[in-house]
């Protein structure tokens, strides 16, 4: 027979007794609780009002953003000043800049004086530039003869003189190598062989030009002799032969009395310019001129001048104009006559050839001209 379930007893709750002192503390909590809550409506209100910079321009906070909150930015700092013992908010004062000394500037130094060290220092580290060798010859030796072929060489104005530098370059000619030049010769019908033998030493030079023609052999001869300075060949004798004719010559008088030319010819003198050549150095002079500045670029209307003398008693002053280049780079001159009875010379110069002519065309009034063509070159 089941047990009966016996079942706890109830339990009556009994409030716990009231203290005195609770019911007046109640009021305190009120007010405490207000203070709370006030608070946190503060601090609300202060995170919903826009942040100030501190130059009172207000900030744009963003509305939303995921995890960060924006908080207003710091108040302008202030100037606290005690009174009384108590701290009191002051207007912010921005304090003045301090004052910039300004530079004093100090009395110039004198110039430190010159030691033998410093002029050593200065001399090492700005050296002067050295002459070059062919111009001290040249203002050592030629007085006058550079200048006549500096004022009939391009690039110089019309009644102006060239600068210094560019008239002791053009000055400074150098006569080329010694060599032998045969040319193929040609006049009218009859043709032949020439060859112009070239040696020069330190400074002289002696020059033969010889033209044969089968069956006659040796039908013309010239000679030419002289010295070398900075205004290139300086002729002292020339000689002439020709077939069945007696020899003649010229010489070019320097040393006596005022300079002049003497002929064999003819009596009589006639004076002696600077750079006057005769009828065979003048191929050696204008290979030399050619060579020299400014050699690669002589323009068209470019003029070298020069007196030329010949064993018949007269003397010309030829003056080459430069023609242009062609298209094998052979620079072509003429130089046209001054009289009917003149000579007209036409000449290719071949700057891969030493500045030599490979080309001469003589014109004369009567008869047919003269041509040489270079057929080899061989050093000598």
């Amino acid at each position: 027979m089941p047990r009966p379930t016996t079942r706890p007893p109830a339990t009556t709750a009994v409030a716990p007794p009231r203290r005195p002192g609770m019911r007046a503390a109640a009021p305190h909590l009120a007010l405490a609780l207000a203070a709370v809550v006030a608070a946190h409506l503060w601090v609300l209100d202060a995170w919903s009002r826009p942040a100030v910079s501190p130059v009172g321009v207000p900030v744009a906070v963003p509305s939303a953003l995921p995890s960060v909150t924006a908080l207003p930015a710091p108040p302008a700092p202030q100037q606290q000043t005690r009174v009384s013992g108590a701290l009191s908010d002051a207007v912010p004062v921005v304090p003045a800049p301090l004052p910039v000394p300004l530079p004093v500037a100090s009395p110039p130094r004198p110039p430190p004086k010159a030691t033998a060290v410093d002029t050593v220092a200065v001399a090492v580290a700005v050296p002067e530039p050295e002459p070059e060798p062919d111009a001290v010859h040249m203002s050592a030796e030629a007085p006058a003869e550079p200048l006549q072929l500096a004022l009939a060489t391009a690039g110089n104005s019309p009644g102006r003189s060239p600068p210094a530098a560019t008239v002791a370059a053009s000055h400074a000619l150098v006569a080329p190598p010694s060599v032998l030049l045969r040319y193929r010769m040609k006049r009218g019908p009859l043709a032949g062989t020439g060859q112009i033998d070239w040696q020069r030493d330190a400074g002289s030079y002696r020059m033969r030009l010889e033209a044969r023609v089968p069956v006659f052999g040796l039908i013309f001869m010239e000679t030419s002799t002289g010295q070398l300075d900075a205004s290139g060949l300086v002729p002292l004798r020339h000689t002439e032969r020709r077939l069945k004719r007696s020899e003649r010559a010229l010489s070019f008088v320097r040393d006596q009395g005022p300079p002049r030319i003497a002929f064999s010819a003819r009596e009589g003198t006639e004076p002696l310019r600077p750079g006057a050549q005769d009828r065979l150095s003048w191929i050696a002079q204008l290979a030399a001129r050619m060579a020299a500045p400014p050699a690669g670029d002589w323009r068209p209307g470019s003029t070298l001048e020069m007196d030329v003398a010949s064993t018949g008693g007269d003397v010309q002053r030829w003056i080459f104009t430069v023609q242009g280049r062609d298209g094998s780079g052979l620079w072509q001159l003429r130089r046209e006559p001054d009289t009917p009875t003149d000579t007209r010379a036409e000449v290719w110069i071949d700057p891969q050839q030493q500045h030599w002519p490979v080309r001469i065309r003589l014109s004369e009034p009567s008869g047919d001209p003269l041509e040489l063509v270079l057929d080899g070159l061989q050093p000598a």
